[in-house]
């Protein structure tokens, strides 16, 4: 697998647990927890781990298949 391609697919498929998991977090924070903060804070670190593992993982596997191959 090329790397570019895996970059891209990785930060496509990252938007998208991000977004999943800002609304999903955002919702908890909002509706279920006691704490100081603001949610959407919260919510949007949420939303960087969750693109972050994606990207890095995406990048990874790309990596790996180039070693295997």
């Amino acid at each position: 697998m090329d790397l570019q391609l895996s970059a891209v697919l990785g930060a496509v498929f990252g938007v998208l647990a991000g977004a999943c998991a800002f609304f999903i977090s955002y919702h908890e924070y909002k509706n279920n927890w006691n704490f100081r903060g603001s949610p959407a804070k919260m919510a949007l670190r949420s939303a960087l781990v969750a693109f972050t593992f994606f990207f890095v993982a995406a990048l990874a596997l790309a990596a790996a298949f180039q070693m295997v191959r």
